[in-house]
């Protein structure tokens, strides 16, 4: 009996597992529909439409109604091949039509009078019309990825591209969790929602940064929208920063790369050729030590071994891409700390501002229990307090002269700030049958 009760929570909980990735994936689904049509203009009813994916092979198959309409949903984006075929007339045959995330692609098929075996090609060489609600939104396709560069590799900041977004420092290394731009349209940065395949992905109370960092290499496009956007995405009142991840196709590919940056190529900052050297510490005549490595790999491809199982290249799919990011660099900043002086009780150096003291104006100090100036500026030693030069002698010792490098600071600290990241993506899709589609996408 407990088994029977074990195995039944088990498929209870894969089927919530099945559903509940539908749901994070179901806005990025979108819909291919047109009208097919004689040479007349008069449409054509119960013709028979197919719509192709081109990079998997997956194809759903439907007929026009009476009004010779044909509508295919629930299909991921990507380019397609779209066939309509009717008694009396050739096949039209259209390629590479564009679907977008969550859009809404019409293409109209204009059959020709012919022979069935024979074929009317036509390559989509325009954008095609998607026939969304009123929307302002931007896509970055994989093929503008792969061109433009990105300090960090970071896919979050490719939002930057949309009209309307006010970028951070575009020139910043941003490798990890980030915002992207701080608004749209005058919106507030936490009012932005960042999804990754439909999954929102932004950390509660985090000023609407988003949790971890997609891998470059495994985004397939980014779509942005700014206003006017279906309720359907909801939870937010700014803009829908959407990053769809890459799948498997019917073609095994697979990629590595390392992207290095290093202080053999960097030139010295101003502030540390104006330091001097301080011993013991790095030589600020010298570009401080950095190193950053970003390197990884990726591959995908059919779940397909020849003659012993799934003969079909067009039923499971999947990828798999690793990522990391190994950063070294060096902090560096000027304080202001006690002199040597200070720290026997001689305040001397307050009196006066010519060289400039490091309160940056002229102090008298006075007796608590008389109220009259000491001399000097040189506290007694009777009147010296034990905790006082106690907290005195926790700061750091004083290493370069008042003036030289920050103005009123006298003290400047180096120390090593290493970082280091890991991102992980797999994406596994299954085709059940024309109309049932499992996919499984773990981004971290």
């Amino acid at each position: 009996m407990n088994r029977v009760c074990s195995m039944r929570a088990l498929a209870l909980a894969l089927v919530l597992m099945v559903c509940t990735s539908l749901a994070f994936a179901q806005s990025d689904l979108g819909s291919i529909s047109g009208f097919v049509k004689d040479p007349s203009g008069a449409v054509v009813p119960k013709a028979q439409v197919s719509v192709k994916n081109e990079a998997t092979g997956t194809e759903r198959r439907t007929n026009t109604n009476e009004s010779g309409y044909y509508v295919v949903t629930n299909i991921p984006a990507g380019l397609y091949t779209i066939t309509a075929e009717a008694a009396g007339f050739k096949k039209y045959e259209a390629t590479r039509n564009k679907l977008d995330p969550s859009g809404a692609l019409a293409v109209d098929a204009a059959l020709v009078v012919g022979a069935a075996t024979e074929t009317v090609e036509v390559a989509a060489s325009a954008q095609a019309l998607q026939t969304e609600s009123a929307t302002s939104q931007a896509l970055v396709t994989r093929q503008q990825i792969d061109l433009l560069e990105l300090n960090g590799r970071n896919p979050v900041g490719l939002a930057a591209l949309a009209p309307g977004a006010r970028p951070t420092n575009a020139a910043g290394l941003s490798f990890g969790m980030s915002q992207g731009p701080s608004n749209f349209n005058g919106s507030r940065t936490q009012e932005n929602l960042t999804t990754y395949d439909g999954a929102p992905a932004v950390r509660t109370r985090a000023n609407g940064s988003a949790i971890g960092a997609a891998d470059v290499d495994s985004t397939q496009e980014v779509q942005i929208l700014t206003a006017a956007y279906a309720a359907e995405y909801g939870r937010t009142s700014g803009a829908q920063i959407r990053i769809v991840t890459r799948s498997g196709g019917q073609q095994f590919h697979g990629n590595a790369y390392e992207y290095v940056r290093n202080d053999a190529f960097n030139a010295n900052t101003w502030t540390r050729n104006h330091t001097p050297d301080i011993p013991g510490l790095l030589p600020n005549s010298t570009v401080l030590p950095f190193r950053y490595n970003q390197y990884g790999y990726n591959a995908g491809g059919p779940f397909y071994i020849p003659g012993k199982f799934n003969k079909d290249k067009s039923k499971f799919f999947w990828y798999w891409g690793q990522e990391w990011v190994k950063y070294r660099f060096y902090d560096s900043a000027t304080w202001t700390v006690p002199s040597a002086k200070m720290r026997t009780g001689d305040f001397s150096e307050l009196l006066t501002n010519n060289p400039v003291n490091i309160l940056g104006k002229v102090v008298q100090l006075v007796d608590p229990n008389t109220k009259v100036p000491i001399p000097g500026n040189l506290i007694p030693v009777g009147l010296q307090s034990p905790n006082g030069l106690g907290i005195l002698k926790a700061y750091p010792k004083a290493d370069i002269p008042v003036g030289a490098a920050g103005g009123t600071s006298n003290y400047y600290v180096t120390a090593l700030h290493p970082q280091d990241q890991r991102k992980d993506t797999l994406a596994v899709d299954m085709n059940l049958t024309d109309r049932q589609r499992l996919q499984f996408r773990r981004n971290n």
